[in-house]
């Protein structure tokens, strides 16, 4: 394997691992980013339920008020009604009667439907606080996960920076002017390996030539994406 080639091919699988740690860890990151809104959302629904029964039971409590103020209103009317001095008076406070009754009828109807209302919220509330619950403990899980690996990717992370330095310190001041060039536009993608014929980016199919100048020490790049070639010592073995 030429010089050329077994720079290459180092610091592609130098730049390559390194691409998936820091991905890793980045991706580690967003997740966490992601259940931390998460929970903050169920906690959001949690308030609200709570706040809805809040809200449900303040609706019993004024209307069981309504009805007992409308039940005194009634008691009122009805001795009103037996001290009544005609027919027509009689009628009247009868009909009013009517109206009230009528409308604690209403309200306890009213009643029924709010009581049911605080008792959905209730279980609404429980099973919320267990998706709360669930969730962080999750969040937990998968933070002390982090917090374990982090280290020992930062620790290979920059041994791998190391490394990647000062092997691109043993490449030819023209190549690597290109390489960095390369790197900077597509990361550890800047080199390809050359197998089967075929460059491993795009697939393109190489030359008998350009396989015979690649294993003599020609740095070639790729002329259809661009990529600095390399014939991996696997297969020149």
């Amino acid at each position: 394997m030429t010089v050329i080639g077994r720079l290459f091919e180092q610091l592609h699988g130098l730049r390559t691992r390194l691409h998936e740690i820091e991905t890793s860890r980045e991706r580690a990151k967003r997740q966490l980013a992601i259940k931390t809104t998460g929970i903050n959302k169920k906690k959001e629904e949690l308030e609200q339920t709570r706040n809805d029964l809040k809200q449900a039971r303040m609706a019993v409590d004024q209307k069981n008020l309504n009805l007992k103020t409308n039940e005194s209103k009634i008691a009122d009317w009805k001795n009103k009604q037996n001290q009544a001095s005609s027919n027509r008076e009689y009628d009247i406070i009868k009909n009013q009667i009517l109206a009230d009754t009528m409308a604690n009828s209403v309200l306890e109807d009213e009643i029924i439907e709010s009581l049911e209302k605080v008792d959905r919220a209730q279980i609404a509330i429980k099973e919320k606080e267990q998706e709360v619950a669930a969730a962080e403990t999750e969040f937990k899980k998968v933070e002390a996960d982090l917090t374990a690996k982090l280290p020992g990717l930062e620790k290979e992370a920059a041994k791998l920076r190391i490394e990647v330095e000062e092997t691109e310190k043993q490449l030819p001041p023209d190549i690597e002017v290109i390489y960095r060039r390369l790197v900077q536009a597509h990361g550890p993608d800047a080199l390809s390996a050359v197998a089967t014929r075929s460059c491993s980016n795009c697939y393109l199919e190489l030359t008998q030539q350009m396989l015979v100048e690649l294993r003599a020490g020609k740095p070639l790049m790729c002329k259809s994406c661009a990529r600095y070639l390399y014939v991996p010592s696997t297969v020149e073995s």
